[in-house]
């Protein structure tokens, strides 16, 4: 298989992994926690960077920073999901009110303390919620981000010939 038609393959699955988180939240009416917003922006960034990587195979410096830069992002979703994994898991007894939404947090809050109060998790953080064959849709998407980020070190690797023997 080619870089472009990996790159076209990962732009599709996350099209529908995101078309999938929408119709989950538009027509059966799951509302997004912060966490899940965060994930869902990671997949957001994945689709770009793929989109323009399957653009632009043919310039392998793009290629890498591209290849880079997705690696960084799905570490980033590994992060999120597995905080939410986490607070699913084992959730505070004293954490039982809903927040304020992530939108009116960086409208009135600076970064540091908008991260600070989305990783401290709050009631809908920790909400199982939508599950598919006994895995939450945190756990889902954990698995995803894993498999993106083993996607991009595989190209990266063919890029710099890591994969092929010396002789």
């Amino acid at each position: 298989m080619t870089i472009r038609t990996t790159y076209i393959m990962a732009f599709a699955f996350i099209t529908a992994l995101l078309a999938t988180g929408f119709y989950l939240q538009y027509v059966e009416g799951y509302i997004p926690c912060p966490l899940c917003i965060l994930q869902r922006f990671s997949f957001g960034a994945l689709w770009i960077l793929f989109l323009i990587g399957a653009l632009t195979y043919s310039k392998r410096w793009l290629r890498i920073i591209i290849d880079f830069l997705c690696i960084l992002t799905s570490i980033a979703g590994i992060v999120f999901a597995g905080r939410q994994i986490y607070l699913q898991s084992f959730p505070s007894p004293d954490n039982t009110e809903c927040g304020v939404s992530i939108q009116y947090m960086m409208q009135v809050l600076p970064i540091t303390e908008v991260m600070q109060k989305i990783f401290a998790g709050s009631a809908e953080c920790t909400q199982r919620g939508w599950e598919f064959l006994f895995l939450t849709m945190a756990e889902w998407t954990l698995l995803w981000f894993i498999g993106f980020l083993i996607l991009s070190l595989c190209i990266l690797a063919e890029e710099f010939n890591w994969t092929k023997p010396r002789r």
